[in-house]
């Protein structure tokens, strides 16, 4: 039985590391919206939120799994020896979902430069559609084609 104290401990950090890459993926949306200068509303809290209990309960639901192989001595039954007393479902679990945050990470800064670049690219189009930017444009090539011209009566 003493193992199973040392499996809790092992399952509070897993929980805790789980718990901060959530924060860390929270952070790095309020940042990108902030710099973007995007409202932030309370509905990605809440959604965070939800993400939270969904995260901790599935970390808590594999600490039962654990657990329960661990009482019903399951490794030891299959000559396992080696894992007896470590949350193994619940490590497991805590790799995947810290897979997916980081991926998540990485999302959100790819989606909002993409969004970020489409929003260059409308504005180079209404740019160019622009009657002054072309009325310039033309200016700048005759203003070039003169100086071109007279530089070359010169060289005569």
């Amino acid at each position: 039985m003493e193992r199973i104290g040392g499996m809790t401990a092992i399952v509070v950090v897993a929980c805790i590391i789980v718990l901060f890459a959530m924060l860390i993926d929270l952070g790095s949306g309020l940042v990108k919206a902030k710099q973007r200068g995007e409202v932030r509303s309370s509905w990605a809290l809440k959604r965070t939120l939800t993400k939270f209990i969904t995260y901790e309960g599935g970390m808590l639901i594999a600490f039962g799994v654990d657990a329960l192989i661990y009482l019903s001595r399951l490794p030891e039954l299959f000559g396992l020896d080696t894992i007896v007393g470590i949350p193994v479902v619940t490590c497991m679990i805590g790799i995947f979902l810290l897979v997916v945050e980081f991926m998540s990470i990485r999302e959100k800064a790819d989606a909002k430069t993409q969004k970020d670049f489409s929003e260059a690219g409308q504005l180079l189009a209404k740019l160019l559609e622009s009657k002054t930017f072309k009325d310039a444009v033309e200016a700048a090539m005759k203003q070039q084609a003169q100086q071109k011209e007279a530089n070359h009566e010169e060289d005569c």
